[in-house]
């Protein structure tokens, strides 16, 4: 049986701080987002500040690792 633990610091950050936390320019963390390669936060109106979704990321990272 495989267990993983992982501790992060919020479940959803800004694009700045996703960007400060991988050190990739904001634009570039955009353009993930766009081409659909990074997870947001479902948003329920239009003009809400979108955020990355990092459970979401997490998830995908473990299930990569168990492959």
């Amino acid at each position: 049986m495989r267990t993983s633990a992982f501790q992060i610091a919020a479940p959803y950050v800004s694009y700045e701080e996703y960007a400060r936390l991988t050190g990739i320019p904001v634009a570039t963390v955009r353009n993930l987002v766009r081409d659909g390669r990074l997870p947001i936060r479902a948003k329920l109106k239009p003009q809400e500040k979108p955020f990355i979704n990092m459970l979401a990321l997490i998830k995908e990272a473990d299930s990569q690792s168990a492959a």
